[in-house]
């Protein structure tokens, strides 16, 4: 029984002993865990400094280029300007052009319109006076053919 007793402690005082490893291991994980935090946080201020840096001489490079750029470009809106004016009067000279063309092939058609109609009126006199004439043929052909008739019977 004493040995159950002296059994009993030494788990009890093991238990206790583990429980206070625990404890201890858990403390310096959360010490190991906040160093831990406390160097990415240092190495994350140094990363946004060095990209800060980085951002603004990125900035200053690039105002240069546009500055360095904006005359050169202010020179192209002004050729490409010049360019478009000389474009658009070539195309109202071309559009007054076809204008003009259109205008007298408009003429040419009306007149060729008028020979046409002139052609078609001599040609429906033609066709008149030749009904005429062979209604005359027809009727005469008929009289023909009664005196014939008339003249056998």
């Amino acid at each position: 029984m004493v040995r159950e007793q002296l059994l009993v402690q030494l788990k009890m005082e093991a238990d206790k002993n583990n429980s206070e490893r625990e404890k201890m291991q858990a403390e310096l994980n959360q010490k190991r865990e906040q160093a831990l935090l406390k160097i990415k946080a240092e190495a994350d201020e140094a990363t946004r400094k060095r990209e800060q840096s980085f951002m603004e001489h990125e900035l200053k490079r690039q105002k240069l280029i546009i500055d360095a750029n904006s005359s050169i470009q202010l020179e192209r809106v002004k050729q490409d300007s010049h360019r478009e004016i000389a474009n658009l009067e070539a195309l109202e000279r071309r559009e007054l052009e076809f204008q003009q063309l259109q205008e007298k092939e408009k003429e040419r058609a009306m007149n060729a319109q008028k020979k046409l109609r002139e052609l078609a009126s001599q040609e429906l006199k033609e066709r008149i006076s030749l009904e005429r004439e062979l209604a005359k043929q027809q009727q005469q052909n008929l009289l023909l053919r009664k005196q014939s008739k008339i003249d056998r019977l």
